[in-house]
């Protein structure tokens, strides 16, 4: 892993099975919707050893651009707790889950940007390159800790974080967390 510039990381490693599904899938999401992934798979796609059902992503919504997604994404996949008529309500209310077609799990779950911190995430993503211009854009390191340390706290969590506080010990800035766990705090008791 080497970092590029203050907003590219470029890693070398071998696909795997969950790094194909969310490079197919956000290969589709990005002709619609500003992305950024978020949570357990920010740990793994640095070397974190875990299990995970999924793939949790923010959007940025926007409803015209919606049924022109919705008709492609379901060329390669299906859509695990909606159909086209209620699928934008889903989202809105909660989030919409994506397998490929004929499996159920892993999936990914779309999950619309509504909060201040989800924005932020957005705004302040990071790219990271695989190869040959296959990319994601995922979570500030920062944000990942400080929301897995501030508001999810479970054991596998509370690991995530200190999974990527080593990775990235001689870049991250502290201060930059308890920023973000300010936030998240704000908005948690608003």
């Amino acid at each position: 892993m080497k970092w590029v510039d203050k907003k590219t990381i470029l890693i070398e490693k071998k696909l795997n099975e969950l790094d194909k599904l969310l490079l197919s899938f956000v290969k589709i999401l990005e002709k619609y919707f500003e992305y950024v992934v978020v949570s357990g798979y920010v740990s793994i796609i640095f070397g974190r050893a875990r299990a995970t059902e999924d793939i949790d992503i923010l959007i940025k919504f926007d409803e015209k651009f919606f049924e022109k997604f919705w008709n492609e994404i379901n060329k390669n996949f299906w859509c695990l707790n909606s159909n086209k008529e209620n699928a934008i309500e889903t989202l809105l209310n909660a989030n919409l889950r994506f397998a490929k077609k004929k499996e159920i799990i892993p999936n990914i779950e779309l999950k619309v940007c509504k909060k201040e911190i989800d924005f932020l995430a957005l705004n302040e993503r990071i790219k990271v390159i695989f190869s040959k211009n296959r990319y994601v854009f995922i979570s500030p390191i920062e944000l990942q800790i400080a929301y897995k340390e501030e508001v999810l706290k479970s054991e596998k969590d509370i690991e995530d974080a200190l999974h990527l506080r080593e990775v990235f010990k001689d870049v991250i800035d502290e201060k930059k967390i308890e920023e973000y766990k300010k936030l998240i705090w704000k908005e948690k008791n608003l």
